[in-house]
């Protein structure tokens, strides 16, 4: 097969032309040797390398660019529409043991669809089934089902041109699980202090709907001075009671326009800025961030995808603008033959520990692993910074909710102490 490729050079010019070779892999393997950085490598037709070669330009037929392909939702990037990460996962890995088994790819897709429970996916896969059943490649097939999105399919057609399909689905199923996990290690972190806010929210309003006007009504019996603090909290609860919607519609304003500055994509930029600088948070985010988009752009380059390539992916698969920005910059230095390590340093977002392992990637030829190193590491620094989030918000939500009930019984039972008092 004929190839063409751009890639930087060891004295650091970008250069251009063509390489003969059995398969995507090897080509890239060839290049490495040379001591070359692959920018781009897409394989040739006889008529486009004949077209390419004389200089008229062609797309293959009309077949879609790459920036065609990439112009996606970026929320759906992930989740595959409406089909959970689990299912996926799942799908990928009994597909990738079925290929290795050297069952064929329609009837293993067949029995993967007539068990699966979520329709958008049984659906997608039969559609695949058919059309892999008219010659079309998989690959192929699964670009036009909104369940796989673009790193998926990249990742896959990787694999049928390298001739490893197997392993391509079984890393699909892998990048699929490990995005799992560190979405389950995010939503523990915050499903505490959330349930505890929520939790102390809940006791306040049932209180001043259903109490405090019990404990009015036996007050104004007793012939006793009430203290400040109970009269004020007297007066809270009748004008909740009164005024209660004006509260329900503060609170949902503001989950409301957070939601809204959130996905805005005018605002979005801005409000993931923020976000790095609040304290806690930044960690998690961050740290979350640099494992999924490191072990995003480990996946494609050890599939043989073009770095460039990988980039775009990796820039989409980090969850926060102002690392897509710093990802957006890390492409462009590299397209202009700045070295990754160097372009990652210079882009200001990325940590130390993440340039320098791309510098070393670079430098041995084992990008793909360096990276993976970096993923794996933030995953652990992840886990570690869960643990301390939690526990350093459990003494802060017992003092949160302490202070509620203190205040609360500090105002019901002065008055009955001195009414004690009184009476004694």
């Amino acid at each position: 097969m004929n190839f063409k490729y751009r890639a930087r050079a060891s004295d650091g010019e970008i250069v251009e032309g063509y390489i003969d070779a059995g398969d995507q892999k090897q080509a890239l393997e060839s290049l490495r040797g040379r001591g070359m950085i692959v920018i781009n490598l897409n394989a040739q037709s006889s008529r486009t390398l004949s077209l390419s070669r004389s200089g008229s330009g062609s797309n293959g037929g009309g077949k879609k660019s790459w920036r065609d392909i990439m112009n996606l939702d970026i929320g759906t990037l992930l989740t595959g529409g409406r089909v959970p990460l689990k299912n996926l996962m799942i799908f990928f890995r009994q597909l990738a043991t079925m290929e290795n088994a050297g069952l064929g790819l329609s009837t293993a897709i067949n029995v993967i669809a007539e068990s699966e429970k979520n329709h958008a996916l049984k659906t997608s896969l039969y559609d695949i089934r058919s059309r892999i059943d008219r010659g079309v490649p998989l690959s192929q097939a699964m670009s036009q089902q909104k369940a796989f999105n673009a790193l998926l399919v990249s990742l896959v057609e990787a694999g049928e041109e390298g001739g490893m399909l197997g392993n391509a689905l079984e890393q699909s199923a892998v990048l699929l699980e490990k995005q799992e996990q560190l979405r389950s290690k995010i939503r523990s972190a915050l499903f505490y202090p959330g349930f505890v806010i929520t939790f102390a929210i809940a006791i306040v309003i049932f209180f001043f709907m259903f109490l405090v006007p019990k404990f009015e009504e036996v007050f104004a019996t007793l012939d006793i001075e009430l203290p400040e603090i109970t009269l004020a909290l007297f007066a809270m609860g009748n004008w909740f009671a009164v005024h209660w919607y004006i509260i329900a519609l503060i609170v949902l304003g503001i989950f409301f326009g957070l939601h809204l500055l959130n996905t805005n994509k005018h605002t979005r930029g801005t409000m993931d800025r923020i976000k790095l600088k609040i304290p806690v948070l930044k960690d998690l985010l961050l740290k979350a961030s640099m494992a999924r988009s490191s072990r995003t752009l480990s996946a494609l380059t050890a599939a043989g995808v073009p770095i460039v390539r990988g980039i775009e992916m990796a820039e989409e698969t980090a969850g926060n603008e102002a690392v897509k920005d710093g990802y957006r910059e890390l492409r462009t230095s590299v397209v202009r033959g700045v070295s990754l390590g160097d372009a990652a340093k210079n882009a200001g977002i990325f940590p130390v520990l993440v340039s320098q392992m791309m510098r070393i990637g670079e430098e041995t030829g084992h990008l793909d692993s360096m990276l993976e190193r970096v993923a794996q590491w933030y995953d652990q620094e992840l886990d570690e910074q869960v643990k301390a989030t939690v526990s350093l918000l459990e003494p802060i939500m017992i003092v949160f909710v302490g202070g509620i009930i203190a205040v609360i019984a500090i105002s019901i039972f002065a008055p009955v102490t001195s009414a004690i008092v009184q009476l004694s």
